[in-house]
């Protein structure tokens, strides 16, 4: 079943690639004598856009619901879909509205491919790996900019920012962007200052490993620790985090909610007795909760601008902490 939230995040993305693109766009707008709202408009070189967006598989009935208000109100139909439209179906829908415009997901990877923060933010969005998919070229066109600094703009950032109470929004800001920038291929949902426990325990961020992951690491999370959903905090203390933190997290950690995952990042890394507290989480409870600092973050995304994969540097961490695990 579709998340509406998820939905109207993929929604207002649309709209925001349309503005990169040079329209201009009103979000979900109410049009006369109709019932419901248009999801968008667009409007450039004095056309108008009639733009039905789905983040769910096509339906001919919106198919035909946008191309019927389109042709009343004399602008263009476009349907925008977050799954590949199959070829036949185009075909389909093309003969019998030849005028509407078709935005699949692999028309929108080939529009953000050289704007890394615009792709990060779609694949984090899509509920599944776009590995196998090829992108091609549609409707939508961007300026063809390089966006190659938007990594090292993030890790100065994150260089330049100190460690203590008065900057930690900051911290958060720059670890979930920077997390976004390595995995968003990996990870889905995205969800920041999560509640727990009746407001009990607040985690810094959720995400939900993507069906269809292959990759080594993220697959042992799911297959080995039963662990579909990974918990992030992050803590931008002057000093080392101790156990304390870990005993914490590992309330947040409940296998019933497949989610026995943690990863915590530290401006300062962490005391001993926070190593061992963990290793005591993972023998005794089969919780995992791995141990990084703002270092370890920085050098993921390096491995992201040399076109490796952070998940390795994650899988290396992972293999070093089950080869040392006492009984």
């Amino acid at each position: 079943m579709m998340n509406v939230k998820d939905g109207y995040t993929f929604e207002k993305y649309v709209a925001k690639i349309f503005e990169e693109a040079g329209y201009s766009v009103e979000l979900e707008k109410r049009l006369e004598d109709r019932s419901g709202d248009i999801d968008i408009i667009a409007e450039k070189e004095a056309k108008r856009y009639c733009i039905e967006v789905k983040f769910s598989r096509i339906i001919d009935k919106a198919v035909e619901r946008i191309c019927t208000i389109a042709e009343e109100y004399n602008m263009l139909p476009v349907l925008v879909s977050a799954y590949v439209i199959e070829e036949k179906k185009k075909i389909l829908y093309q003969k019998k509205y030849p005028k509407m415009i078709m935005i699949d997901v692999t028309n929108l990877l080939f529009a953000v491919t050289y704007n890394t923060e615009l792709y990060n933010e779609l694949v984090s969005i899509l509920p599944y790996s776009v590995d196998d998919i090829e992108p091609q070229e549609g409707f939508i066109k961007l300026d063809s900019i390089q966006h190659d600094d938007y990594t090292n703009s993030l890790i100065k950032e994150m260089e330049l920012c100190q460690a203590g109470r008065p900057t930690f929004t900051k911290y958060e800001e720059l670890c979930y962007k920077l997390l976004k920038n390595a995995f968003s291929d990996d990870l889905a949902l995205w969800r920041e200052q999560q509640k727990s426990n009746k407001d009990l325990y607040r985690f810094d961020l959720l995400c939900r490993i993507k069906d269809g992951n292959q990759k080594t690491f993220w697959s042992i999370l799911e297959r080995y620790f039963n662990s579909k959903y990974v918990i992030f905090e992050f803590k931008n203390y002057s000093e080392k985090i101790t156990q304390k933190e870990i005993y914490t997290t590992e309330r947040y950690l409940y296998a019933k909610a497949l989610r026995s995952v943690a990863i915590i990042v530290s401006a300062n890394g962490y005391e001993e007795n926070a190593y061992w507290a963990a290793k005591g989480s993972l023998r005794e409870n089969g919780k995992l909760i791995m141990l990084f600092d703002t270092k370890d973050l920085i050098a993921m995304n390096k491995m992201k601008i040399e076109q490796e994969d952070p998940a390795n540097y994650l899988l290396d961490r992972l293999d070093d902490l089950l080869l040392n695990l006492e009984k």
